[in-house]
């Protein structure tokens, strides 16, 4: 806040009271109440305008003083000059405080949250053909992360999305989060199999949790709990853009107990891509005697996947019922992928009253539009914010290509 509106009523108040000394009798003063100008204002206004409002009613008294002198003993005056001056100087010195203070937090608060964009880049991104928007919404007031996490990378294999959900809630759940980003950053652009990056985002949360058994007396115990629901996605580069000669782009699934994806059809057709059977969370997949199975489709160009964490598909109303995810994309399928975020995060909010009880996060994957030219307007997202290249990979290298050939083969949307 600038505080105009509090410094004009203060200055104002001043001259009040001024007035007020000037019309009434001699021996009725009333300048004492001035103090309290300094004193609000170094709660209410700007460091500046403390100084001024100080500056200002110090001086008056002295005036009001040398104007009208009155029967007021010389031992009383130099007491309320003195008072004055002292009230004064704290007020000016409390506003000082608060404004280090404010400007320290000010710090804090950028610090905080260039290192969690760094964990989380703002979204729509764009890769080799593909561009993913969504929105994340922490539960955690002031932050803007928490247990959710996604990622969206174009490796020399493909476009790999990452979408999931630590157990828990908050910051808390950030050293998990940035556990499982780091392993699936690194793996997308050395593994080409999508499993086989799995496999070393489970590693990368076990190392994790080896690595922080100090902070609980029953380490094993606290390791097992902290596990990680994820969906992982990935297409695969195919001249000018991930597309089959059909002009269908081949996607392939591979669920680790997160809530599955939505295929939402340009005739406004949505239905939910289930795995063909569950797949552990990240984190417990030692317990599973198979490797978690993966869905392929042939994704048709003008259909989108929309995949999002449980904060969503478990937000509750008042009356404690689910948001109504699969209804209101059904509605919203003909309306462009930025609009229909913006219903989406709208009526979620209205949903729930805007008490979120969970961390929330949303990824709309569709095919990109064709290359710009350089005077043409850059596609935008839910936030109004320019696409954002995603592409990590050593300039010079080219996508391998022929390596993906067998590995996501095009099949068509299982009803």
């Amino acid at each position: 806040m600038s505080g105009r509106l509090p410094f004009a009523l203060l200055l104002t108040y001043l001259l009040i009271i001024v007035v007020i000394d000037l019309v009434t009798p001699a021996d009725l003063r009333f300048d004492v109440y001035a103090a309290l100008a300094p004193v609000t204002a170094s709660v209410l206004c700007t460091y500046p305008q403390t100084v001024f409002i100080g500056i200002a009613d110090f001086s008056l008294m002295v005036a009001h003083h040398g104007v009208l002198p009155g029967d007021v003993a010389a031992v009383n005056r130099v007491g309320s000059f003195v008072g004055n001056a002292l009230m004064v100087g704290v007020s000016i010195a409390v506003a000082r405080l608060r404004r280090d203070g404010d400007e320290l937090l000010e710090r804090v608060r950028a610090t905080g949250e260039a290192a969690q964009r760094a964990l989380l880049r703002p979204l729509p991104l764009r890769t080799h053909g593909m561009v993913v928007d969504g929105f994340y919404v922490s539960s955690q007031r002031e932050a803007l992360v928490g247990g959710d996490i996604y990622e969206v990378l174009d490796t020399p294999y493909g476009t790999r999305v990452l979408i999931g959900d630590v157990r828990g809630k908050g910051l808390g759940t950030l050293g998990a989060g940035a556990a499982v980003l780091t392993a699936f950053r690194e793996a997308a652009y050395h593994r080409r199999e999508l499993d086989s990056g799995v496999v070393a985002m489970e590693q990368g949360l076990s190392r994790y949790h080896r690595s922080h058994e100090y902070r609980s007396s029953t380490p094993e115990a606290h390791a097992a709990e902290e596990f990680v629901t994820a969906l992982v996605i990935g297409t695969e580069h195919d001249g000018d853009g991930p597309a089959t000669a059909e002009g269908k782009v081949p996607v392939v699934f591979v669920d680790c107990g997160h809530p599955a994806p939505f295929l939402i059809g340009a005739d406004g057709g949505v239905r939910e891509l289930e795995p063909p059977e569950p797949g552990l969370p990240l984190g417990l997949g030692e317990l599973a005697a198979a490797p978690r199975p993966a869905r392929r489709i042939a994704l048709p160009a003008d259909c989108r996947v929309l995949a999002c964490t449980d904060g969503v598909t478990e937000a509750r109303d008042g009356d404690g019922g689910f948001y109504p995810l699969a209804e209101r994309l059904d509605a919203w399928a003909a309306l462009p992928t930025p609009e229909l975020l913006r219903r989406l995060r709208a009526d979620l909010a209205a949903h729930t009253g805007g008490r979120l009880q969970d961390d929330v996060a949303v990824l709309v994957m569709e095919r990109a539009p064709a290359a710009p030219g350089p005077d043409a307007p850059a596609y935008e997202g839910a936030v109004g914010q320019p696409v954002t290249n995603s592409s990590k990979a050593t300039p010079g290298r080219p996508p391998n290509r022929s390596a993906t050939a067998a590995m996501l083969p095009s099949r068509k949307v299982r009803q």
